[in-house]
Parts: C-alpha cells; sequence; structure tokens
C-alpha cells in the first residue's frame, strides 16, 4: 500500500499568466525581503546561526538552518528564503535526527531543504517571502518554497500554488500538486485534474495522490482515466486514491485494474476494493487470489476479509494452499473475520503450517469463532 505513495513520505522559471500577485524579491539581498522579522534585537545565538548559513561547509548550513527553525527565529526568514536555492547534498540523518526522511529511497538533503523546513515553523511570518520565492530564478527555490507552502495552512496559499503547477520545470509542478494536496480547498481540485495530464508522470503521480486527499466527487472520472496511464506508478496512485473515495463510479474501473500488467496495481487496485461496501468486487477479488504477484494476492485476500458475502469463503480456503506464507497468513485472517463453519477444518489444517505467521493467524481465526487449540 502507498502510504502514500509512502507516503512520507513518503521536490521545483514560472512559466504563464500567474493567479496572483506577488512582490518578486531579490533573492542576493535578504534586506529587500519585506517581513516583520527584522528585529533591532536578535540574539546572538540567532544571530551566530544567520551566519553559519554563510558557511563554506553544507552540513553546517543545515545544522543552522535546523536551529534557526527550532528556535523560530523570524529574524532568519531573509537568509532563509535566500538559502532554498542551495541543493548541496548531505548526508541524512541530520539535525539530531535518528533516520532519514527523504523521499524516493535517497539518503541526501539539502540545506535548500532543510531551510524549507525551517521555514515552515515560523508559519504565517513566512508565507508571504515564500511565495515571492516561487518566481525565484533557480527551480530548486521555487520547489523548496512549494514544498514549505504546502506545510503551512494559511489561505493566501491557494493562489501561488494553483499557479505553481503550471511552472515550467517538473519538480516545481511535482511539489505544488504534493502541496496543493494538503490544502483544504476546493478550488485545488480542477488544478489537479488538469495535472493528472502532465507530460511527466512524477507530477501526474503526485496530482493522483493529492486528489485521494480530496473529498470532492469530480475527481473520480479523471482518476479512473489515469487508471490507463501508460506509467505504473501512476495507475497505482490513481487506484490507491480512488479507493479512498466513497462513489461507485470507481468500482468497475478498479475492478478492470485488478489484471493490470504490473502487480503493484494489481495490489492497489484490490486492497481499494477492499474499502468499497459493494458486492460486485468480491468475485473479481476471489479471482485475483491466482494473480501473479505474490503481494497482489495477498492484498485480495485482504479485502475479501472486509466483504460480508459467503461467496468469499472457498477461495480463502484455497488460498490457505498458497506456496507463499504471506498469502496463506492474509487468507487465514479473513476467515476468522467469517462466521461460516467451511472454515474451521481448514484452519485447523493450517496450525501446522510450516510458517509460524500463518499458524499464529490460524489460531487467532479459530480463537474468534470460539475455538480452543
Amino acid at each position: 500500500m502507498i502510504p502514500l505513495i509512502i507516503a512520507a513520505a513518503l521536490v521545483f522559471s514560472f512559466a504563464g499568466d500567474s493567479s496572483f500577485d506577488s512582490v518578486t524579491p531579490d533573492l542576493a539581498n535578504p534586506a529587500s525581503i519585506s517581513a516583520p522579522c527584522m528585529q533591532a534585537d536578535v540574539p546572538a545565538a540567532v544571530k551566530a546561526n544567520i551566519q553559519k548559513l554563510s558557511s563554506d561547509n553544507a552540513r553546517d548550513r543545515v545544522e543552522a538552518a535546523c536551529a534557526l527553525g527550532e528556535a523560530r527565529a523570524t529574524s532568519a526568514i531573509p537568509a532563509l528564503i535566500k538559502l532554498l536555492s542551495d541543493d548541496a547534498p548531505v548526508d541524512q540523518p541530520v539535525c539530531g535526527q535518528k533516520g532519514s526522511w527523504g523521499s524516493k529511497g535517497d539518503n541526501k538533503t539539502s540545506p535548500g531543504e532543510l531551510a524549507a523546513i525551517a521555514l515552515t515553523k515560523m508559519g504565517p511570518a513566512s508565507v508571504e517571502p515564500l511565495i515571492g520565492a516561487l518566481k525565484a530564478e533557480a527551480w530548486q527555490a521555487r520547489a523548496n518554497a512549494a514544498f514549505a507552502l504546502g506545510l503551512i495552512h494559511d489561505d493566501r496559499v491557494v493562489e501561488p500554488l494553483i499557479a505553481a503547477i503550471k511552472d515550467t520545470d517538473q519538480h516545481v509542478r511535482e511539489k505544488a500538486a504534493w502541496a496543493l494536496g494538503l490544502v483544504g480547498d476546493r478550488r485545488a481540485v480542477e488544478p489537479l485534474m488538469i495535472a493528472l495530464q502532465d507530460a511527466d508522470w512524477q507530477v501526474r503521480s503526485q496530482a493522483a495522490w493529492a486528489l485521494g486527499l480530496k473529498g470532492d466527487s469530480r475527481a473520480v472520472p479523471p482518476l479512473a482515466a489515469a487508471l490507463s496511464d501508460s506509467e505504473a506508478r501512476v495507475r497505482s496512485q490513481a487506484a490507491w486514491a480512488l479507493g479512498l473515495k466513497g462513489d461507485e463510479r470507481g468500482v468497475e474501473p478498479l475492478i478492470a485494474a485488478l489484471s493490470d500488467s504490473d502487480s503493484e496495481v494489481q495490489s492497489q487496485a484490490a486492497w481499494a476494493l477492499g474499502l468499497k461496501g459493494d458486492a460486485r468486487a468480491v468475485e473479481p477479488l476471489s479471482l485475483a487470489l491466482k494473480a501473479a504477484g505474490d503481494h497482489a494476492r495477498a492484498q485480495a485476500a485482504w479485502a475479501l476479509g472486509l466483504k460480508g458475502d459467503r461467496r468469499a469463503v472457498e477461495p480463502l480456503i484455497a488460498a490457505l494452499r498458497d506456496p507463499e506464507a504471506s498469502v496463506r497468513s492474509q487468507a487465514a485472517w479473513a476467515l476468522g473475520l467469517k462466521g461460516d463453519e467451511r472454515a474451521v477444518v481448514p484452519l485447523r489444517a493450517a496450525l501446522n503450517d510450516s510458517d509460524s505467521g500463518v499458524r499464529k493467524q490460524a489460531a487467532w481465526a479459530l480463537q474468534l469463532r470460539g475455538y480452543r487449540e
């Protein structure tokens, strides 16, 4: 399952007419940025860290950005805005963290990314400077600004992010789509629907993720169409998004996606159908228990466990003999949710499975039926 696509999880030259009007700051001159943060009395530690943002050592710049963010040092906003374009690679963990928060499996961050995070901790005071940074020359600055704006709950961010989703750089568009997913505003829906047609698959995938978070039925038809995207990762994200929609129009497209050529798409489609209270999904999910991908079969078993339909029992019993232990375990779990006596003998046999996880699930399932082994 995608967390989303993982979630944490699971990063961006401005083109066309802008739907907002903002003064573009001189990023080379932090003093030119208007902010209520240029205080006369700045603590010595803050001053030291602002100076450290100009260090020749990238890790020093990262650590300084972290410290300024933790201090909510609004006097550092101009200097942090200037740092947004800094993409020098820095190994994680950083700032005392125990692990990596980076996406796409890498273990790198940058001073610009940490500057963006620091700016989010300063809340409304950083909004206008960040909006201005969406017009910076460097795409890295624009991308990091879009990322930061997505984490700040302020109505002023919506229109600038909608404009940024048309940026000439794919990284900026991707981050703008991500940010719009976090904005609880209906104005974001149509721009995200258009972004599902973007030339870059990563933008399309991020737009699908964002639309999944929107409680707006307008997103269902374009997400269903995205199940036919040429890129499997877009199709998978669209399936995930449709799973979050309480709309029956998503059922048939998701059933078709169970036969996708990519096993991850099959898995996401099965997960999504598990969330649908629709009897049409039972037989296709039962057939999916014979899919090529182990994860897809296990996900189909999970989905069938959520269906109050007796037709699921026999296919789940057969899945107790699957060659993959994770599928057998999930089938045992699913049968535990069924009040059907046909499952008792097969579950007892599963207590002798070669895999301890399967045996544990079978025992749990039998206990739910009042059996003690």
